[in-house]
C-alpha cells in the first residue's frame, strides 16, 4: 500500500484588505500526496497555487484547516516549534526566481550550506564542505562556481544553486514553485532532467507548481487544478488530459500551444 507523505485538510488562507474586507486566496483545499509521487499543481495567475505551496512549505500560516506531514500535524505549530521538528528539514522549496531567493552577498557555497548551519546535526556541520560539494555536483553546478556570487552566475546556474540548497539535507519533499519559468527552453530541459534524476537518486517526492501543462502532462503522476483559490479538479495526469470533467480544466487544456511548441519528456529531453 502506498504511504501518504502529506495531507492537506480544508486549507483556507485569507489576506486582510482593511475595513473588514479579506481576500480569500485559498478556499477549502484538501488533497493527499503519496510518497514518491510527482503531484502537479496548475492554474492561472491568481489561482492560489503559489500561496498554497507556501502554506505547505510552512512559509505562510493557513487561516483555517490542517496540514499533516509524515503523520505529524503541522498546522498551527509555532515557528519556533516547527524549527525543531524533523519536518523542518524534510520539506524544502525551490523558488521561481533564484536571483530573488538567493542572498546576493553570499557565495554559492555559503548559500548551499545555509540549511546545514541552521538545521544540521553536529556531525553534518563538521562535514559541511563535503556535503556542499556533493549537493552541487548532484545539481549539475561545477565546483569552480562555488565561490561565485549570484550576480556572477547565469540563470541556469542560479537555478542549480537553488536546487542544491534544497537537497543538501536530503529532504523527503521538494515543493517546486515554477522552477523553470525564468529559463529558456534549452535550460528548462536541462533543469527538468536534473530534477528527474534527483527524484530517482534521492527517493524524493515532488509538488510541482507550474502553468506549463505540457510539462505536467509528461512528468506528473497526478494533477490538481486550481481556480480562484478552489481545487476544481484532481486526478491521474492521463485522466485529466484525456477526459477532463470541469469546464475550466477543458479551457486550460484547449489553450495549450501545439504548433512549434517544444516540450520535455520525463527525462528532460526536448521533443517536437
Amino acid at each position: 500500500m502506498t504511504e501518504i507523505l502529506l495531507e492537506a485538510g480544508a486549507i483556507v488562507k485569507d489576506f486582510p484588505l482593511g475595513r473588514g474586507h479579506v481576500l480569500r486566496a485559498v478556499d477549502q483545499v484538501s488533497f493527499k500526496l503519496m510518497k514518491g509521487e510527482i503531484l502537479g499543481l496548475v492554474g492561472e495567475s491568481g489561482s492560489g497555487k503559489s500561496t498554497l505551496a507556501r502554506i505547505l512549505a510552512r512559509l505562510l500560516p493557513q487561516t483555517e484547516g490542517a496540514v499533516w506531514f509524515d503523520n505529524e500535524q503541522l498546522g498551527g505549530v509555532s515557528g519556533a516549534r516547527f524549527a525543531r521538528m524533523p519536518a523542518r528539514r524534510d520539506i524544502q522549496m525551490v523558488f521561481q526566481d533564484p536571483l530573488a531567493s538567493l542572498n546576493p552577498r553570499w557565495r554559492a557555497a555559503e548559500i548551499i550550506g545555509d540549511p546545514i548551519r541552521r538545521l544540521g546535526t553536529a556531525e553534518e556541520k563538521q562535514r559541511m564542505r563535503a556535503m556542499i560539494e556533493e549537493a552541487a555536483e548532484r545539481s549539475g553546478l561545477p565546483p569552480a562556481l562555488l565561490n561565485s556570487f549570484p550576480h556572477q552566475l547565469s540563470g541556469g546556474q542560479r537555478a542549480r544553486v537553488d536546487i542544491a540548497r534544497a537537497i543538501v539535507l536530503r529532504p523527503k519533499l521538494l515543493i517546486l514553485d515554477e522552477p523553470t519559468s525564468a529559463l529558456d527552453a534549452s535550460l528548462q530541459a536541462h533543469v527538468v532532467r536534473t530534477l528527474m534524476r534527483l527524484r530517482s537518486d534521492l527517493d524524493l517526492t515532488y509538488i510541482f507548481v507550474t502553468h506549463d501543462l505540457n510539462l505536467l502532462r509528461l512528468i506528473s503522476d497526478r494533477i490538481l487544478v486550481m481556480q480562484k483559490g478552489k481545487l476544481v479538479e484532481q486526478g491521474p495526469a492521463r485522466q485529466i488530459f484525456e477526459a477532463p470533467q470541469e469546464a475550466y480544466t477543458k479551457e486550460l487544456i484547449a489553450a495549450i500551444p501545439v504548433l512549434g511548441q517544444r516540450r520535455v519528456d520525463r527525462s528532460g529531453r526536448q521533443t517536437a
